[in-house]
C-alpha cells in the first residue's frame, strides 16, 4: 500500500509541475513541431477580417486552411506561427490547432490556451484540464496555444502579464487570427472568442479581456489564478516567502533567465528585506485584474515614452519608476462588460486561494455575464510543503488508491472535478453552449448557478452564494465566567499554535465560505502599547512592536485530539492595533461533536522566514471575534 501511495503522490506532483509550468509538449523535444514543415508567408489575406491596427509580417509552418479558397481543409492539423511583436519586435510564437473537421457553413470559434508560469505552449493535442485541446478541436473549435512573452520560443522578458507588453502581444495574436483564418465564427460581426488555461494561463484571459480595445472575449475558463498579486504574494503586508522563492527559481530555470530584472529583484528582495516596497506593489497591482476594476492603489497613467524619466540601478537595470516616484503605467482602466466565465479554484491553494476567485466572480457577475464558480482538490498546494497535504492524503486513502490505476492516463483529470462535475467536460460543454449555441451547459454543470465547494476529493456541496462571515464567536478564554484576552506567541516561539476554542457543533453541518475576523493585537502589558519605536535595527526591528501572527480556523474531530488546520489556510496579522479582515476561504464537512477553534501561529511554511523578529514582542495579547460561515449539511442555509 505504501508503494502505491508513493507512486500516486509522485504522479500527481509530476502532473502538477507540468500544469503550473505549462506542460508544453513537442514530438521531438525541441519545442518545435516535428511534422513536415511547409514554410509559408502569411501576409496574404482573402476575405478575412480587416484590422485597423498594423500587423507585422508572420511566418507559418504550414499554409493556412481556407474556406474561401477551398484549400487545406482536411482538418486536425497543427502548426507553428511566429511574428515580431508590435511593441518591441520580440518574437511571438504560437501553435494553431485546426478543428478536427472543417464546416465552412457553421464555421469555428477560436479558443486561446495559455500555459503556466515558466512553461511553454502545447504542440500536441492532449486532454489536460488546463489544456484540453483534443476535446476542443474534436468539438469543432480552433485552438491557439501561446508561448507567452519570455516563455518557450517567444522573445522578450517576463513581466507577469504586463498590460503594456504581454497585453499588447495577446491583442496582436487575436488580430492575426482574424486577419489570416477565414473560417473563424462571428456573431453580430464580432469574433466568437474563448480562453482556457490555469495559473499564469488563467491570468492571460483576464488581461486580454481587460485590454482588448475590441472587447472580443466571449467566454472564459480560468483555473487557479489571481485577482490581485499584491494579495496573492503579500497579504497583510507579509511576504509569502515560500512562493517568492519558488517563483523566482522556477521562473528563471524554466525560461533560461528570461525574467525581467525588476521582477527578479523584487521577488528576491521581498524575502531578504522582509517586505515589498510600494513601487513593486504597484507593479504587481498593475498586472492584476484588480487594477482594471478597482485600482485600489490609485495608480495614475504616465507614459515616459522614449524620455530618460526612468531611474536606473546598476544591479536591477531599468526600474519603472520616474524621478519623482511615479510608477510608469500606460494602459487605462476598463469597465467590465458581460462575459461568460466558468472559473475553477483550489480550496487548498496557498498561492492563489479561493478569495482570489471570489473577487473576480463578484465583478464579472455584476457585469452581467453567466459566471460560475467551482472548486476542486487540484491546486498549487501540491508544489508546497504542508502538513495539510499529508493529512488530506491519509484521510482520503480510499479515493487516491481507487484513482491510482487511472493516473497514468487521466493525469490531472483525477483531481480536476467538483464532485461529479469534470472540469474537462464542463469546459467543452461551456464553450459549446456559449460559442456554438449547442447543448445545455447545465446538463454537465449540475450545480447550476450555485457555488460548488469541494470538501474532500470526491465529496462536494453546492451553496446559493458565498457566505462571508457568519456566526460570531469571541476570541477569549473564559475562566469562571470572566473572559480574558488570549496570549499568543510570535516568531520561533509560535511554532506550535495557540488554540482558542470557538464552538462545538451540536449537529452535522459544514463550514464553507470566507470567515472574517476583527482582532485587537497588543502587548500583554497594555502600558507598553504606546512605547513602540518608529525605527530600529533593520534585522530584528527590536522595540517596533512588529508582531506577526498567522490566523486560521481549525477543527478537532469529535472534540478529542489535536486540531487540524482546515485546508491549511492562514491569514497574516502584522503589528499592534485592531485588524478587521477576511480570512482565507475554507470548506469542510463537520459532524456533531466537532470543535472549531482559532489557531494563532507565530510562523507558517507558506510564509517561511517571514515572522516577527522583534524580541520585545515574542508574546502578544489577542482579543476580538471571529465569524464563521456555518451551513447545513446540504449547504442551502445557515446552520
Amino acid at each position: 500500500m505504501n508503494n502505491r501511495i508513493h507512486a500516486l503522490v509522485l504522479g500527481i506532483t509530476a502532473a502538477m509541475l507540468g500544469a503550473c509550468g505549462g506542460g508544453g509538449s513537442s514530438d521531438d523535444g525541441t519545442g518545435t513541431s516535428s511534422q513536415s514543415t511547409e514554410q509559408a508567408s502569411t501576409n496574404d489575406k482573402s476575405s478575412t477580417r480587416s484590422i485597423a491596427r498594423p500587423l507585422t509580417d508572420s511566418i507559418s509552418e504550414l499554409a493556412h486552411a481556407s474556406c474561401d479558397q477551398g484549400e487545406h481543409l482536411t482538418g486536425n492539423r497543427s502548426y507553428r506561427v511566429e511574428m515580431p511583436s508590435r511593441v518591441d519586435g520580440a518574437a511571438i510564437v504560437f501553435q494553431v490547432f485546426e478543428p478536427a473537421q472543417f464546416d465552412c457553413q457553421t464555421e469555428h470559434p477560436l479558443i486561446l490556451q495559455g500555459h503556466g508560469f515558466s512553461g511553454s505552449r502545447s504542440t500536441d493535442a492532449g486532454d489536460d484540464p488546463l489544456a484540453p485541446i483534443a476535446p476542443l478541436v474534436s468539438a469543432g473549435f480552433t485552438v491557439i496555444s501561446i508561448d507567452q512573452r519570455g516563455h518557450g520560443e517567444s522573445g522578450g522578458s517576463i513581466r507577469v502579464m504586463d498590460p503594456d507588453f504581454e497585453g499588447e502581444d495577446l491583442v496582436q495574436i487575436v488580430d492575426w487570427a482574424e486577419s489570416h483564418l477565414d473560417y473563424l465564427k462571428y456573431r453580430d460581426d464580432n469574433l466568437l472568442l474563448g480562453g482556457i488555461g490555469g495559473s499564469y494561463g488563467g491570468g492571460f484571459q483576464y488581461l486580454l479581456y481587460n485590454v482588448d480595445p475590441d472587447q472580443r472575449m466571449d467566454a472564459m475558463v480560468p483555473h487557479i489564478t489571481w485577482h490581485d498579486l499584491t494579495y496573492s504574494l503579500n497579504p497583510g503586508n507579509v511576504t509569502k516567502n515560500y512562493w517568492l522563492a519558488f517563483l523566482s527559481l522556477v521562473g528563471d530555470t524554466g525560461t533560461g533567465g528570461s525574467m525581467d530584472p525588476y521582477l527578479r529583484s523584487t521577488l528576491v528582495n521581498g524575502i531578504v528585506e522582509h517586505g515589498v516596497p510600494d513601487p513593486a506593489l504597484d507593479f504587481f497591482h498593475y498586472h492584476s485584474p484588480s487594477y482594471f476594476w478597482d485600482n485600489e492603489r490609485g495608480l495614475e497613467l504616465f507614459d515616459a515614452g522614449n524620455t530618460q524619466e526612468y531611474l536606473l540601478a546598476p544591479i536591477t537595470g531599468r526600474i519603472p519608476v520616474t524621478s519623482d516616484g511615479r510608477y510608469v503605467i500606460k494602459t487605462p482602466q476598463s469597465n467590465p462588460y458581460p462575459v461568460d466565465v466558468l472559473m475553477f479554484q483550489g480550496m487548498r491553494d496557498s498561492l492563489f486561494p479561493f478569495n482570489d476567485a471570489w473577487e473576480n466572480y463578484k465583478v464579472l457577475k455584476a457585469a452581467g455575464g453567466d459566471v460560475r464558480l467551482l472548486t476542486y482538490p487540484f491546486s498549487h498546494h501540491y508544489l508546497a510543503p504542508n502538513a495539510g497535504l499529508v493529512q488530506e492524503t491519509l484521510a482520503n486513502l480510499g479515493f487516491y488508491l481507487e484513482a491510482l490505476p487511472e493516473l497514468p492516463d487521466a493525469g490531472l483529470n483525477t483531481l480536476a472535478s467538483c464532485g461529479d462535475i469534470s472540469a474537462n467536460q464542463a469546459a467543452v460543454a461551456w464553450f459549446n453552449d456559449k460559442l456554438l449555441d449547442r447543448g445545455d451547459a447545465d446538463n454537465v454543470i449540475t450545480t447550476g448557478n450555485q457555488i460548488c465547494y469541494t470538501l474532500t476529493p470526491g465529496d462536494a456541496v453546492s451553496t446559493p452564494e458565498v457566505t462571508v462571515g457568519g456566526a460570531r464567536f469571541p476570541v477569549a478564554f473564559d475562566l469562571a465566567g470572566n473572559a480574558i484576552e488570549v496570549t499568543a506567541f510570535t516568531g520561533v516561539s509560535g511554532l506550535l499554535p495557540t488554540i482558542v476554542p470557538l464552538t462545538t457543533l451540536e449537529e452535522d453541518g459544514l463550514i464553507a465560505g470566507i470567515p472574517t475576523a476583527t482582532l485587537n493585537v497588543g502587548s500583554p502589558l497594555s502600558s507598553l502599547d504606546e512605547q513602540c519605536l518608529d525605527e530600529s535595527d533593520p534585522i530584528f526591528s527590536t522595540g517596533t512592536c512588529d508582531a506577526i501572527l498567522f490566523a486560521g480556523v481549525g477543527v478537532i474531530k469529535g472534540g478529542v485530539g489535536l486540531p487540524e488546520l482546515i485546508d491549511e489556510q492562514v491569514h497574516p496579522i502584522r503589528g499592534f492595533g485592531e485588524h478587521a479582515f477576511e480570512m482565507v476561504g475554507v470548506a469542510e464537512r463537520l459532524n456533531a461533536g466537532d470543535q472549531l477553534v482559532l489557531l494563532l501561529y507565530g510562523q507558517h511554511p507558506t510564509f517561511t522566514g517571514a515572522f516577527s523578529r522583534d524580541l520585545a514582542a515574542t508574546a502578544v495579547s489577542v482579543g476580538g471575534e471571529v465569524a464563521l460561515p456555518l451551513l447545513t449539511p446540504d449547504g442551502q442555509q445557515a446552520l
